[in-house]
């Protein structure tokens, strides 16, 4: 079919304009074959997955790990209610937990298949980031290449694959990278649905990490690229994005108040929150060409220092001085100010303006944001002859900096995912690179160590934590649980005490001194904390069953068994409900009550595994029951049964069954 002349000319401008908004690619350079790209982008995905090989066998940290996963009752029992509806961490990410509960549900407690799904993700997400380079760019080669490959391996970005934990940043990370993506293919075809798929990616990726809330800003950035020309249908149809974002923000800031995460905030001064910033800006740029040094914290100064150290006047002398010169001198050079603008957009949440963490920085923030800075430094290595880079050394040492940064890359992500591979290597690293000044790592690595009875080591690590803050209650509540396991229970509950001085209505605490007054005879004191630690924590399920024995000691055992009933209540499927309802048919023996007392045995007895050490005691107080029954042949049978399974039975108690041959 002939295609008239005047149809051609039309069509030739719209490729013009495309192309004017594609930053139009010089005549000189020629687009690279489809076979030719693919074969890149398999290289650099088989570099990344080769380079973080080490972290697939890395285990569980007691770093965020036991809250997500391990001690996460949510993954044994997910209802889906509670994944899409409550917050964890100060965080509200469903999409997050599901995915986590996925995991649960194929391999349990074994690390493996969580690791092989983070770094899956890490790898989706670097060939996302060549599409998107790729596209944004115009095809542009080695613009593509070196900020696909350097979003894969660089060492920074570990901490966000090699973390279980931080499945939220590689999840988001994906969802985000699509919405970027198909807004591109909205700008070429102004088609809707276009546009209704990216915002249907924002939602997925606010699902997996509030982090996404800045994606509409990085959407203003890319049209800004683009030369896209500013009108009220840009603002338009902008509005649904700022909307969700706005009430994610929302959200985010309610679920992180009532998790306390902010409450730190109030600790430092605005000038201290802008050196913070300045400091961490600083720092993450050179990190970007020299990531050495690096840690899972990088430690706030005490807040008792009136004066920081001089490294954080440094620092923002350096960003007040030197980002306006950059943005002065290239002001003409869009994708310098692109990238700039990708990486403060998506960086600026978590530079500590508004919010404190743990740390003044983080590796994991850099995640996406490096790939505006890589974007903007890699586009001058595709800069032909005769344009001003060339008549500038700016090429040449882009290259030279990009080279020595890619062996050194590699070697550093092989090496930092073995920091991960266990508890004890990351937080050793960590104290290593802050020695005395991180609480956290001291306590956590002491929680370690008590798990694995290194006891001593773990007392160690805790009055190091006391000796940097001792107003810490966890720490003290920890300290309290190895000299309980010691047997110096006065020492223990010295701990206890302190740790509820510091923080009332701590409900371990409570839970943990009730144990000790119970182990000294104190039943009144310990039921009082118990039923304390109950009130404030309703679900609460060890106070439950603590409470029960002390109830039962005191001889109440009404409320002994109404206890033990509400703890199988909280878990239903325990695999050691059975010790309840064994409890519970002593109790109602002791009440005189044979005939409820026998079917309470009963269910103990058939949910108690074969071998269970209480399995002859049950057969033996059933027998008790039995006889009250005056059902001498079923109390003869478990009586046997009883000494059969080792238990001990009074001769006596034989005698008067009819048995007084018989012996243990």
């Amino acid at each position: 079919m002939t295609v008239p002349q005047q149809s051609r000319a039309a069509e030739g401008d719209v490729q013009r304009r495309r192309g004017k908004q594609h930053q139009e690619r010089p005549k000189s350079r020629r687009v690279a074959p489809r076979g030719h790209w693919l074969l890149w982008l398999g290289a650099i995905l088989v570099v990344t997955f080769v380079v973080y090989l080490p972290s697939l066998d890395n285990g569980f940290l007691n770093w965020d790990d036991n809250q997500y996963v391990t001690e996460n009752p949510a993954m044994a029992q997910p209802g889906l209610h509670d994944l899409l509806t409550v917050p964890l961490g100060g965080n509200y990410h469903p999409l997050t937990m599901l995915s986590l509960a996925l995991n649960y549900r194929l391999s349990g407690l074994d690390p493996a298949s969580y690791h092989w799904l983070n770094l899956l993700l890490h790898l989706a997400n670097t060939a996302l980031v060549f599409l998107f380079v790729r596209k944004l760019s115009g095809d542009r080669f080695w613009t593509t290449v070196v900020t696909s490959v350097f979003f894969g391996i660089h060492p920074t970005h570990v901490e966000s694959v090699a973390w279980i934990s931080e499945r939220k940043d590689v999840l988001y990370a994906f969802f985000y990278l699509i919405a970027l993506i198909v807004y591109l293919r909205y700008l070429d075809t102004r088609r809707s649905p276009w546009l209704i798929l990216t915002l249907l990616a924002f939602v997925l990726s606010l699902a997996s990490k509030p982090a996404a809330v800045v994606l509409p800003l990085t959407l203003l950035a890319i049209d800004y690229f683009r030369r896209r020309p500013w009108s009220a249908s840009v603002v338009l149809e902008k509005t649904p994005f700022f909307a969700i974002s706005i009430a994610a923000g929302i959200l985010t800031l309610h679920t992180q108040r009532l998790a306390g995460a902010t409450a730190a905030a109030q600790l430092f001064s605005p000038f201290k929150k802008v050196l913070f910033a300045s400091y961490a800006t600083a720092m993450y740029v050179v990190k970007l060409f020299v990531p050495v040094h690096l840690s899972a914290i990088y430690p706030h100064p005490p807040t008792s220092l009136k004066t920081l150290a001089p490294k954080f006047y440094v620092a923002l002398a350096a960003v007040a001085i030197l980002l306006p010169t950059v943005v002065y001198l290239c002001r003409r050079v869009r994708v310098v100010l692109f990238g700039l603008a990708f990486f403060f957009i998506n960086i600026f949440l978590v530079l500590q303006l508004f919010t404190i963490g743990g740390s003044v920085m983080a590796d994991r923030y850099t995640y996406l944001p490096y790939i505006g800075l890589f974007f903007a430094l890699a586009w001058w290595l595709d800069e032909p002859p005769g344009s001003t880079a060339a008549r500038l050394p700016v090429k040449p040492l882009m290259a030279g900096v990009l080279l020595l940064l890619f062996p050194f890359s590699l070697v550093q992500t092989w090496r930092r995912c073995d920091v991960w591979q266990n508890t004890e290597t990351f937080w050793n690293d960590t104290i290593q690179k802050y020695p005395g000044q991180i609480v956290d790592a001291y306590n956590n690595r002491g929680y370690y160590y008590h798990s694995v009875n290194r006891v001593n080591e773990a007392l160690a690590d805790y009055d190091l934590a006391l000796a940097l803050n001792s107003k810490v209650p966890r720490t003290w509540m920890n300290k309290g649980l190895v000299l309980a396991e010691l047997g110096r229970r006065d020492s223990a509950l010295i701990c206890f005490n302190r740790a509820l001085e510091l923080e009332p209505n701590r409900t371990d605490a409570l839970n943990n001194r009730g144990g000790i007054r119970l182990q000294k005879g104190d039943l009144a004191g310990a039921a009082d904390d118990f039923s304390r630690a109950i009130e404030i924590k309703a679900d609460f399920y060890s106070p439950y069953v603590n409470r029960a024995i002390a109830y039962f000691a005191m001889g109440e055992y009404e409320k002994s068994i109404a206890d033990r009933r509400r703890a199988i209540e909280l878990r239903p499927n325990n695999s050691t409900n059975y010790r309840d309802v064994g409890a519970i048919a002593e109790a109602l023996l002791r009440l005189n009550r044979p005939r409820e007392a026998v079917a309470e045995y009963d269910k103990a007895i058939q949910g108690a595994p074969p071998g269970d050490g209480s399995l002859g005691g049950y057969y033996l107080n059933r027998s008790r029951a039995w006889w009250a029954l005056r059902d001498r042949t079923k109390a003869i049978s478990d009586a046997e049964e009883a000494q059969r399974l080792g238990a001990t039975v009074d001769p006596a108690y034989l005698r008067g069954l009819g048995r007084a041959g018989e012996h243990p």
